[in-house]
């Protein structure tokens, strides 16, 4: 395996980590009432490629911004930018 296949694997890994864990913390603030993480900033991760950990704190049992309308929709389209991204990438 190429070091740069190697390096995009495990950046594509600890990407998606943080944003599953800034939708758990995110979600944690929400019932706290403490400062939340903006919209902005979890959007802005989607798209350098942590949109399937976005996704996964949609989904149970998270269940995280699953009502927002711009979420709902918004991160299956970045998913789907994601992918075609890294398939131009490994091209």
């Amino acid at each position: 395996m190429h070091i740069e296949l190697r390096l995009l694997i495990i950046y594509c890994v600890a990407i998606n980590v943080i944003a599953y864990l800034c939708m758990l913390i995110d979600k944690g603030l929400s019932k706290t009432k403490g400062r939340r993480i903006p919209e902005n900033t979890l959007f802005l991760i989607a798209f350098v490629l942590g949109a399937a950990g976005i996704y996964l704190g949609m989904q149970s049992p998270i269940r995280h911004k699953s009502a927002k309308a711009k979420f709902r929709w918004g991160i299956p389209l970045v998913l789907v930018v994601n992918g075609v991204m890294v398939w131009f990438a490994l091209k």
